[in-house]
């Protein structure tokens, strides 16, 4: 009997659609706008699809200890994702022209964070390097939306308002999931959330709902463009 009852899949599966379908309407944003800044954006959402649906492949063997590569590797993904995407972000078209030095500063020590937990993977005991992983990736997706939500003032062709607290809302799932695995471990002393189902449903829910948001708010961007189409006549990044 699998961990997950069958709501709680498809909760799973439709945050990977859903981002998966964000994925495809930021680059569509992208080519519209013929701003390749943007589409930057899409391709470093690619590796948080990448963690999603190790997730999935890690639910499937019902969390089995003995392929901990497969959490292991969600992780990898999610630290390179965050990172990449605050990187992104900092890449739109504004960010570069009027603060060049901070850009590439920034850039360097996003640079230096992956590589250097890449090389302490190789070297160091897992459990080691964990914590520190999990903690830059969270940072690192912070300050990407920080950055959108600044460079809202300056490039409101970009990114609205609804796509920007779409990516935001992602950061409340991450709150929820650990509140919510405290609760599980502590109150039902359960191995891990996975293993209580009604509270692995309402966390992941979060991150359906967020994502959905997210969506619709790309949507909306894009349709008016497609009813105006003389503002998205602009400067190519």
């Amino acid at each position: 009997m699998s961990l997950l009852s069958p709501p709680v899949w498809g909760i799973h599966i439709a945050s990977v659609t859903e981002w998966t379908l964000a994925i495809a309407l930021v680059w569509r944003l992208g080519t519209v706008l013929g701003r390749t800044d943007i589409r930057r954006v899409a391709v470093a959402m690619l590796p948080h699809w990448g963690a999603g649906m190790c997730v999935l492949a890690w639910h499937a063997t019902d969390d089995n200890t003995s392929l901990m590569w497969i959490p292991r590797t969600h992780e990898l993904l999610t630290l390179i994702g965050s990172v990449g995407l605050a990187t992104a972000a900092l890449h739109l078209r504004e960010w570069p022209r009027r603060y060049p030095r901070f850009v590439l500063a920034a850039t360097a020590v996003a640079t230096l964070t992956v590589g250097g937990f890449l090389l302490a993977r190789a070297w160091l005991p897992y459990g080691g390097t964990r914590g520190a992983m999990i903690q830059s990736a969270g940072l690192a997706y912070l300050l990407f939306v920080v950055f959108l939500a600044v460079n809202r003032r300056w490039d409101r062709a970009a990114f609205n308002v609804q796509t920007i607290v779409g990516y935001g809302l992602l950061i409340l799932f991450v709150v929820v999931t650990i509140a919510l695995s405290i609760v599980a471990r502590t109150v039902y002393r359960a191995p891990s959330l996975t293993h209580v189902d009604w509270l692995h449903g309402i966390a992941e829910g979060t991150m359906t709902v967020a994502n959905l948001v997210l969506v619709l708010g790309l949507r909306r961007s894009l349709r008016s463009l497609e009813t105006a189409p003389a503002l998205a006549t602009t400067v190519p990044a």
